[in-house]
This record gives C-alpha cells, structure tokens and sequence, in this order.
C-alpha cells in the first residue's frame, strides 16, 4: 500500500466509513425510518444513555498515551464540551440523554443505574479495551471514528442516519428533552466539527502506509460493531413498537 496524501487519506476514511456503515441498512436504520414511536424510542434512549455516560472517559484514558499536544487538547476540549459545559445547552451530554429517556416514561434513578442489554455492554468493552490497551493512534481512530460516522466528509457520500432534533420531534417530547440532539447537531455535524476534525487528525498523524493500513482497518472494524451494535437496538426497538424484525425488510 502506498503512502496517501492527508487529503487522500481522509477521502479513503470517509469512503470506507460510509461504505461499512451506512451502505446497508440496519434494523435501527428501518425502525427510524419507517416505524418511530415512542415506544421504540425508549428502547433505544436507554443504550444510547449507557453509550453517552462511557464516551467521554475512553477520551480520558487515550490522553494519558497520547504525546501529541494538539491531540490532547482536541480530546480535552471534546470531553469538557460532553461532561463540563456545552455553551449550546444547559446540561452534559450524558444529563442530556438521561433527560430524554425520562420524557419516554422512565424514572431518573432508573435510568442512571441502567448498564445497558448484553449487545451493548459487548460493543462497549470493545471501545473500553480500545481506549486503555491499545496505542493512541489506533484507540483514537476506533473511539473518534464513531463521531466521524456523522461528520460532513462522510454524509456527502451518501444517505446517513442523522439523529438530529428534527428526526425526534415527531415524538411531540417537552423542548427540554431534544437539547441533547440540538448539541449533537452543532458539535459533530459541520465543517470543523468533532467528526470533522477525527478525520484531519488521523490523517495528520498516519504519516507513513503502514499506520494508514491499521488505522483503515480499525475504522473498518469500529464501524462493523457500531453497525451490529445499532442493528440490534433496532431490532428490539421494532418488537416494542409491535412489528417482527423478520418481517421488515432493510
């Protein structure tokens, strides 16, 4: 394999992201589009909540392995933004979530000691091993690439789904329980954003083939468990909003 520009390479990443994750439709993918209730969405706030509360920390334990200043303040900014202050909304990212999941129907304290359904906790030991065994560079692209899955070299590809404020409204939630989705739009979706910015650095710092392959590969890899993980939200997500995942097609 030979060596690609930066701007090559990050035209490489996005085409595999897209391609392993969006390409085929998953059960979550199905259920958003042709089946959203409130019903299904609670199935899916309460993996997604587990999701928000770990995010931040695997940024937390790349930075300790990580000798790259600029890196090291990208993850601790990413991270004061998600836990600290997001001067787009009142609260965390994972508060946020919680708040979202209490609109549905579940009681807070319920919400906070839920550690998710097997399929979950599996994808999330991924991501907890990625972020505290494995060199920086190779935990970054497997634990930032999720947030570049929606970033714009990605959706001007092709379709994604875009888990934006306006996806939920339908719902006809209070204001208060979509500011999570209204962050996610302004942190990760434009130009210089979070998944814009996943990009640019690995491709700043996969300087020679040999990081490029690995890093492809652990792109590749992150967004197959992200695909399965989602597909099996979506399947649940579809038997509580009373349709057979075996009858709906993707």
């Amino acid at each position: 394999m030979a060596i690609a520009s930066p701007e090559q390479f990050e035209d490489q990443m996005a085409r595999l992201i897209w391609e392993t994750r969006w390409k085929e439709h998953n059960s979550f993918d199905v259920w958003l589009q042709t089946h959203m209730c409130r019903e299904g969405a609670a199935v899916f706030a309460l993996e997604h909540t587990v999701f928000a509360d770990e995010f931040p920390r695997w940024f937390g334990s790349i930075i300790g392995n990580c000798p790259a200043l600029d890196v090291r303040q990208y993850m601790i900014e990413n991270m004061y933004v998600e836990e600290v202050t997001d001067p787009t909304i009142d609260t965390g990212h994972y508060e946020s979530m919680v708040d979202f999941s209490v609109a549905l129907g579940f009681e807070r304290d319920y919400v906070y000691a839920y550690k998710g359904r097997p399929y979950t906790k599996m994808a999330l030991a991924y991501w907890e091993r990625a972020s505290r065994a494995w060199p920086w560079l190779e935990a970054f692209a497997a634990v930032a690439g999720l947030e570049a899955a929606r970033g714009p070299a990605v959706a001007k590809l092709g379709n994604i789904a875009s888990l934006n404020r306006k996806v939920w409204e339908p719902l006809g939630l209070p204001d208060e329980a979509l500011s999570h989705w209204s962050a996610g739009e302004k942190a990760d979706f434009p130009e210089g954003g979070h998944g814009d910015m996943t990009l640019k650095i690995l491709a700043k710092y996969a300087d020679d083939a040999s990081k490029q392959e690995t890093v492809l590969g652990l792109l590749r890899e992150t967004m197959q468990i992200r695909w399965f993980h989602f597909d099996q939200i979506g399947r649940d997500a579809l038997v509580a909003s009373g349709v057979d995942p075996a009858s709906v097609g993707r």
